[in-house]
């Protein structure tokens, strides 16, 4: 997810180069020795499986027909988004593709039926096919972009290449690199920092994206009330975990209240960034991950209180 990364790479070896595509709606790069175009297949073909864009996508068909007879790497990603599921307290959901679609401009993209239906329960896997039920729709655009990354680093480690590659705010380094995020409240930087590993996954969410009349009707939509959530402006997640389980994460996160997402990201181990409209936090875990933060805006740290104040007041656990 996320446009909010700004990526810089250090470079460690002097020949290496970096070429770039428009795939997916997204600038798409990978900098690596003797880039050519079997690095993008990866991207151009999951843009074919599972974008909502495109009317020939495979996940165009399953939405509009509510069933498909899948192959093994769309069943594969689709079993992937239900684990993740349950890791993430039902916080990320593919089902809620009915609800995302509004906040989307999808001219001449795909068409399905459109109902008030969502619920992962919905979606029914016999063997080699799936069904969607109660007229759900599937939406893989928290997800999607992480999983591209993830075979193009493949086949950069099978291949002994060091590099790295950048979906929006996907990204994957195969050596240490610079990271800058984007102030989601001006034009500048907010925060930069350098990994510390010779591997490490970074992914970007944020408010900042996709709404319709305000920044408060936005497509992070929260499963459990089904409205937009704006308490996190932006979160970034660090760690040495695959970049489709970063990406599914930072959707989850950016739609927790502040302190479940918090206590999340803790219990995970995970590097963290975390901007709220009123303040920012940090990982208790970034030292694994990340050296030299530096914070290029006036924003101030949380404090204890700040967290406190997202707490749910409601009658469901953890609703906005």
């Amino acid at each position: 997810m996320g446009i909010f990364i700004i990526f810089l790479l250090i470079f460690g070896f002097s020949y290496a180069e970096e070429r770039a595509k428009y795939i997916m709606g997204i600038p798409v790069s990978v900098s690596a020795p003797k880039v050519d175009e079997q690095f993008f297949e990866p991207f151009r073909k999951v843009d074919k499986y599972f974008s909502l864009y495109r009317k020939d996508s495979v996940l165009c068909e399953l939405n509009r027909k509510k069933q498909l007879k899948a192959d093994k790497f769309f069943m594969d990603l689709l079993k992937k988004a239900v684990q993740l599921h349950r890791e993430t307290d039902g916080f990320f959901d593919i089902s809620m593709g009915n609800i995302t679609y509004r906040y989307g401009d999808f001219v001449g993209g795909c068409d399905f039926p459109k109902t008030d239906s969502y619920g992962i329960e919905n979606i029914l896997i016999k063997e080699n096919r799936i069904f969607l039920i109660n007229g759900i729709s599937l939406d893989f655009g928290g997800i999607a972009k992480g999983y591209a990354v993830d075979i193009v680093s493949g086949m950069l480690k099978k291949r002994g290449i060091k590099g790295i590659i950048k979906a929006s705010g996907d990204i994957r380094c195969l050596k240490r690199c610079k990271v800058c995020i984007k102030d989601p409240f001006s034009d500048g930087y907010f925060a930069c920092f350098l990994t510390k590993n010779k591997e490490t996954g970074v992914s970007t969410s944020g408010v900042y994206e996709r709404f319709r009349d305000s920044i408060q009707d936005n497509h992070l939509i929260n499963p459990l009330t089904k409205r937009s959530a704006s308490n996190i402006i932006s979160i970034t997640l660090i760690g040495t975990l695959d970049n489709a389980s970063l990406d599914a994460y930072t959707t989850a996160v950016s739609v927790m209240p502040v302190e479940k997402a918090v206590s999340f990201l803790e219990k995970e181990k995970l590097g963290f960034i975390l901007i709220t409209k009123n303040c920012y936090l940090q990982g208790s875990f970034n030292s694994l991950y990340l050296k030299d933060l530096t914070f290029l805006s006036n924003l101030k740290e949380c404090e204890k209180t700040q967290i406190n104040s997202h707490k749910n007041n409601g009658s469901k656990k953890y609703a906005e």
